[in-house]
């Protein structure tokens, strides 16, 4: 009976052993992952590439095309806001769905690699607006869902003559 006594205590004291160890090495290094991949915050990498005849101007020449990748709550605002109020003051036409962004441009041809980035709790889209020089004959907006936790994305944003195109993959 005491042997079994003292075998559970040590084995008990071994295991709170394990256990500090690992709040030692977390401690030590806050990127050490806690918890299965399910609770993580999800993460995007993104591709960003420009065809070589992208937004041709009035001559049909192509020329470099500024555009914003969105992070936002929901996407109903960006789906139906216009050209003019989303390129004034993108933050004021998406009101509370707006969470961030980031501003890009790329050369005709040009490609562009962004690594991943680690998806804030509130992020449920990703979007798209490209300001090609002729909006009104352009599909200058495109919108992906994306969950927020548990999972890896690879997104490529890819810019054609007079369209953008928005794919995700995920890991």
């Amino acid at each position: 009976m005491l042997r079994t006594f003292l075998l559970s205590g040590v084995l008990l004291l071994l295991s709170g052993c394990t256990t500090m160890g690992k709040m030692a090495d977390v401690a030590m290094n806050p990127d050490i992952q806690v918890g299965s991949n399910d609770s993580q915050p999800s993460t995007a990498g993104f591709s960003l590439l420009a065809e070589p005849d992208v937004n041709p101007n009035e001559s049909g020449e192509a020329a470099p095309i500024e555009f914003q990748i969105v992070m936002l709550s929901e996407d109903s605002k960006l789906l139906a806001t216009d050209y003019d109020q989303v390129t004034a003051d993108l933050e004021k036409s998406l009101g509370k769905n707006y969470i961030d962004h980031q501003d890009y441009t790329l050369l005709p041809g040009q490609f562009k690699y962004l690594p991943p980035v680690k998806l804030d709790e509130k992020i449920r889209y990703i979007g798209v607006v490209a300001r090609y020089a002729d909006p009104d004959s352009a599909e200058w907006r495109k919108v992906i869902k994306v969950k927020n936790t548990g999972r890896a994305y690879q997104i490529l944003v890819h810019l054609r003559l007079d369209e953008v195109e928005l794919q995700k993959e995920e890991e």
